[in-house]
């Protein structure tokens, strides 16, 4: 592929690579034509796992499914040939149930693609830890609910805590031995029964060796994520909120210090999720960031299906008629889930993106301006034009 002037400066200026990424989504958001791909694909390999997770629904449905090796090579196929990145997700169920697993993520790492992929860790010992680290993914996120067996264990099984810490440090080991491989993460849902100690899983995975901390808040039910009334299970409750608030502050004020704790979005917006007065004007989702490829290959950014890889390409899907309805729904919906999976803050407001791209060329001192800023007209005219076509 030959790289026009474009594509080389965006290549070698990060920022100006930013603003080319957040002008595409912020206008697909406004006209409801993708003019870019999505940034994150998630794959669901099977809902097949090894537990049955109280807060997860997965394993309840599609439980005949399974994308073949073959299909999901497709898929990633078409994603090597994005103009944009793409993060692709692999998760389940459980992925490391795939027999296939080490040669789907080798597929897509030839492809240049980035690779994530979730795991419960109920299955990886010394020796799958070691595949992991010499595979070439990305990132490989843990999920850990709790500081104890109690409170994990909970949730998910019995046993599920030491298999997921040992699940760590047996990732940790290994990469420390090889020098080099993916980032090691902790995915932690917040619930109502471990709020007291959310602030508590920096110091374990600290001490673990983790290098990420990622909190999501609940999803009621996957089926359904606007399921946010205040009685559901797992849902904080309202005597529970200031024990929250404590735990954002001690987070906020640690991750200043140190790090360790990546935030997708204001984390407070997690005291208006849980109170339920969350407003579209702090948070709206961006349905061209996010979309998932089931196990029975419908592909869905939230509600209802609109299209199946078995039956069409995956841009087809994006591009269907099907999708452009589904988007409406999502741009219009009443009640906001704060899954930051789909949603780009960043590209919310035209004016925060031009500010944001003249503060960075503001301080660049490596880069001709002139030339960055003239490539930032060219790419505010392209869409100009566009917008006049019917």
């Amino acid at each position: 592929m030959i790289m026009d002037r474009k594509d080389v400066l965006c290549q070698n200026i990060g920022y100006l690579k930013k603003f080319e990424r957040d002008l595409a989504y912020h206008f697909s958001e406004k006209t409801g034509y993708p003019y870019i791909e999505p940034h994150w694909v998630y794959v669901s390999l099977s809902h097949r796992c090894t537990y049955r997770c109280k807060m997860c629904g997965v394993v309840k449905i599609l439980q005949n499914y399974e994308l073949t090796t073959e299909r999901v090579k497709h898929v990633f196929d078409e994603i090597a040939q994005w103009r944009a990145k793409s993060e692709v997700v692999l998760t389940g169920g459980e992925p490391f149930l795939r027999k296939d697993i080490f040669d789907i993520i080798a597929y897509g790492i030839r492809k240049n693609i980035h690779i994530e992929s979730v795991s419960n860790g109920a299955l990886i010992d010394q020796e799958l830890a070691v595949k992991i680290m010499s595979c070439g993914l990305h990132n490989i996120a843990v999920s850990l609910d709790g500081v104890s067996p109690e409170t994990h264990d909970a949730i998910r099984a019995k046993g599920s805590f030491d298999k997921a810490v040992n699940a760590l440090r047996n990732l940790v080991q290994a990469k420390r031995r090889s020098g080099h491989g993916p980032q090691i993460s902790v995915w932690t849902t917040i619930m109502n029964e471990n709020v007291t100690e959310l602030y508590e899983m920096i110091a374990l995975v600290r001490e673990v060796g983790v290098e990420c901390l990622v909190y999501h808040p609940v999803i009621v039910v996957q089926e359904n994520m606007q399921n946010t009334l205040s009685d559901a299970p797992f849902w904080i409750t309202k005597a529970k909120l200031e024990i929250l608030k404590t735990q954002i502050d001690k987070i906020i004020e640690y991750q200043k210090k140190n790090g360790l704790v990546a935030f997708l979005h204001d984390p407070y917006l997690w005291l208006n999720y849980f109170e339920g007065n969350l407003k579209r004007e702090q948070w709206k989702c961006n349905p061209f960031v996010f979309i998932n490829i089931g196990p029975d290959g419908e592909v869905r950014s939230c509600g209802d299906s609109f299209g199946n890889i078995h039956k069409m390409s995956l841009s087809s899907c994006l591009r269907s008629e099907d999708a452009y309805e589904a988007r409406i729904l999502m741009k219009t919906c009443a009640k906001p889930c704060l899954q930051t999976c789909w949603a780009h803050p960043d590209a919310d407001s035209l004016s925060g993106i031009i500010k944001e791209f003249l503060d960075q060329l503001r301080h660049d001192a490596h880069n001709d301006k002139k030339t960055v800023l003239r490539e930032a007209l060219s790419m505010l005219n392209e869409y100009e034009e566009k917008l006049k076509q019917p």
